[in-house]
């Protein structure tokens, strides 16, 4: 499982993800997991992000949020496309093409996070 980027855990963090995640990210970048799934708390005394995997992003939008990132692939390469589930609508494709599925999929993630 491909786990998502810092930039995308703070963006996450901002827009109140909160499923419990074994892997963390500290304020630097450096990486940690715990036995036991954690989500983010508050009132620890140092700033940390939850680092779940793409794939759990992804549900959390679709289920909390109701947009659905969908990566897709064409002969100039792969890409994104972002759809509120609700009424079945299209909000946006990426204008820009990836080398990986992964890569697509990060980049939908992080565009979708900026419509909540």
């Amino acid at each position: 499982e491909q786990y998502i980027s810092l930039d995308t855990a703070r963006m996450l963090k901002e827009a109140s993800f909160d499923v419990p995640c074994r892997r963390h990210y500290t304020k630097s970048g450096s990486t940690w997991e715990t036995v036991v799934p954690e989500t983010n708390d508050e009132s620890r005394d140092f700033t940390w992000f939850p680092c779940p995997t793409q794939a759990l992003a992804a549900r959390w939008l679709r289920e909390v949020h109701k947009i659905h990132v969908s990566p897709d692939f064409n002969r100039k390469g792969w890409y994104y496309l972002i759809y509120d589930i609700t009424n079945e609508n299209r909000l946006d494709v990426s204008d820009s093409y990836k080398m990986s599925y992964e890569e697509a999929l990060e980049a939908g993630l992080q565009e979708a996070i900026k419509l909540i």
